[in-house]
Formats: structure tokens, sequence, C-alpha cells
């Protein structure tokens, strides 16, 4: 390594270092009641941590006891126990200070724990003191013990120095990576909306100007239903979740817009209850679902279909929403899940999608099944259980 690059490695290092971190001088990163009430959300202390806490008093008090017999030969078992239990009883306040930082690692905080650590610091001197005297210990052995007492304390302190500067720099780092999953969830959201169908957007236009051009009368009907489709869909780029009522109308608006170029062949109605109206849905999905109807159940038919959308809400089961039609069926086989490599070539890509984005929004609580009807046909079916 030539002298120039090192010279910069180590600039850069020096630069990246953060010296109120590396001395420990105390958590330098403050937080907003916001990210506190998202902080809260973290798990506490858990029980392999808080054992490796236990694991280190038991083996510093074993430690201590070790030390004192092996240099001070003849201490009187009394002494040495008196030494295992004082060991324990700081390793406890050490364990419930720990756990007051690791929940908020502020530096007024940590100011306060350590104040409160030296006043009980100071106490265990002068009741070691005390004790000494009323006990008689040898001089030799009451300065062992008061200097394992005292070591001990300064490791604890340390210790809470230690992890209240390590969590505050874990909770700052934690709500970076959140906001950027955020931002990474939001962009894929939009770029799923985005890529709703985009050839039916081109082939509506496309036979919207071939009609236009042989002066068919079915082109002004088209032209307004797709108006009131592009008004109804504007919401899904916006918004992180729709009503069920606005989701139901740019479903209606997709079957008018598709009713005008497929004619009689494609029927639809909507059976939508005034509950089940205000439940929201992550945008775009029925309309995936209500495409998905279209494209695969009623086209591939010569004498068309019908497709029906129905939404309940129940205070048990919660929101059940379907979509129905009377075509071919599902595809055998067909796998949407999200860790299938063949979604995209079975047609189930737009299906894995949906309930990715239902997932994102209700996690395990949201499921999307599709199955064949006993009379034929196709049933697509959304369902939120209630939280």
């Amino acid at each position: 390594m030539s002298g120039v690059a090192l010279r910069d490695r180590v600039l850069g290092f020096w630069r990246e270092v953060d010296w109120r971190v590396a001395l420990m001088l105390g958590p330098r990163h403050r937080f907003t009641d916001a990210q506190w009430a998202r902080l809260a959300t973290l798990p506490a202390m858990s029980a392999s941590v808080a054992a490796a806490i236990w694991i280190n008093i038991i083996g510093s008090g074993l430690f201590q006891i070790w030390a004192v017999d092996r240099f001070i030969p003849g201490t009187p078992w009394q002494g040495l126990l008196a030494i295992f239990l004082a060991n324990h009883g700081l390793g406890v306040m050490q364990l419930s200070m720990l756990r007051q930082l690791w929940r908020r690692p502020t530096m007024k905080r940590l100011y306060l724990t350590s104040s409160l650590y030296a006043l009980v610091w100071i106490a265990a001197i002068l009741g070691f003191h005390a004790w000494q005297a009323s006990a008689l210990l040898d001089k030799a052995l009451a300065r062992a013990l008061l200097l394992m007492l005292m070591l001990g304390m300064m490791l604890g302190a340390l210790a809470l120095w230690v992890l209240a500067c390590w969590r505050n720099e874990y909770c700052a780092q934690w709500l970076r990576e959140q906001d950027r999953q955020a931002e990474a969830l939001d962009l894929a959201r939009r770029l799923a909306t985005a890529q709703i169908q985009p050839h039916f957007l081109f082939n509506s236009l496309a036979a919207l100007q071939h009609w236009v051009q042989v002066k068919d009368d079915r082109a002004a009907p088209l032209l307004s239903s797709l108006t009131g489709y592009l008004r109804a869909t504007l919401p899904l780029f916006d918004r992180p979740l729709l009503s069920v009522a606005e989701e139901s109308e740019a479903a209606r608006r997709y079957l008018e817009v598709m009713q005008a170029r497929l004619g009689e062949r494609l029927r639809f109605r909507l059976d939508i209850s005034p509950d089940a109206a205000r439940a929201q849905l992550p945008p775009g999905v029925l309309l995936t679902l209500v495409e998905n109807a279209v494209e695969h159940g009623v086209q591939p038919c010569l004498e068309g279909g019908e497709i029906t959308i129905r939404a309940t809400l129940d205070d048990r089961a919660g929101l059940c929403l379907q979509v129905l039609d009377n075509g071919h069926g599902p595809a055998a086989g067909l796998d949407f899940s999200q860790d299938s490599a063949t979604a995209a070539t079975q047609g189930g890509l737009g299906l894995r999608n949906t309930l990715q984005r239902l997932r994102q929004a209700f996690g395990e609580r949201a499921s999307l099944q599709l199955r064949s009807l006993d009379e034929g046909g196709c049933a697509a079916e959304v369902r939120i259980q209630p939280a």
C-alpha cells in the first residue's frame, strides 16, 4: 500500500469516527415523541441478553471468591459468602438499570442512572466500612474486599455507559432502516399500481380511435366510461389505502369500458353491503381481481360470461370480498405464493402482487384464495380478519 493510499485511509477513518461515541461521552441521538412511539414497538431486553448478564454476574462473583481465597489464604467462609452476595445484589441493581436504559437510551436517563449508581456506590462503601468495624475483619482482607467491591462497581458503571451509547446508536440505525423500508414499500406499491393492466388502456384507446374514425355510435359511451375509469383510478397513486366503495367504483368503470368493447358478451353486477363499503383495502386489489376475471374467465368463452362483485363485513369474520365469474375456472396447479418461481408463467403474478400488498397492509390477518365453483367458474376471495 502506498503512502498516499494509507494516508487517505487513515484520514477517511478519522473523519468517519464520531468521538462522542468512541470516547463514550453519552448517547448522541435525540428522538421525537413520534420516533419514541415507533421505538416502543421494539422488543424488550431478551431472555438471552438477561441470561448473558447473569452469567457474567455469577462468573464475576466466583472470580472474586477465588481471588480473595487465593491471595488471602484462610479467609473465613462468611467473608467469601458476603463477597458473593454483595456481588449479586449489585448485579440485580445493575440489571434493573440496564433494562431502563435499554428502553430509553437517552443522555438524561443515563445521567440520572449514573447519579443513582454513584449514590449506591457511596452507600455500599460506607456500609462496608461499618460492617468491617463491627465484624473486626483483618485489614488485609478488608482492603481486598473493598478493592473487589470498587472494581465490580467500576465495571458496572462502564457497562451502563457502553450499553446506553450502543443502544442509542442501534435505535437511530433501526429508525433509518425502517424509513428506508417504508420508502421501498411505497415505491413498490406505486410501481405495482402503475402496472395494473397497461395494455387495457392501449387496447381501449385503439378501439376508441377506430370507432371515432368509422363514426361508430359506441365511441361516445366508451369515451365516457374510459374518462370515468381514469378519474376513479387517480387515487390509486396517492393513497396507501382506499375504501371498498372507491375500489368498487374503479372496478365498475373498468367493467363499463370492457362492456363497451365486448358488448353482450360481458355482464356484471355489484353487491356491496354498506358496512363493507367503508372497509379499507390497498389500492388496486379489487381491480386486479376483476381484470383477472375478465381476462381468464369471460374473454376465453365465446358466449362471454358474468362477473359478480360481492363484499360483506362481519364483526367476527371481518371483511369478505369476492369476485365471481362463470368461466372455465382457475388454471390447475396455479401457485401465486410469494416464494413461487412459476407465478408469472402460470398467470399468477398479479395475484402474487395482490397478496403481497394485502400482507404489507394487514399482516397475517389478510388472505387471498382462488377456488373453483360447483356450478362452474372461479371465485377469487379476499378475507381480512378483525384486528
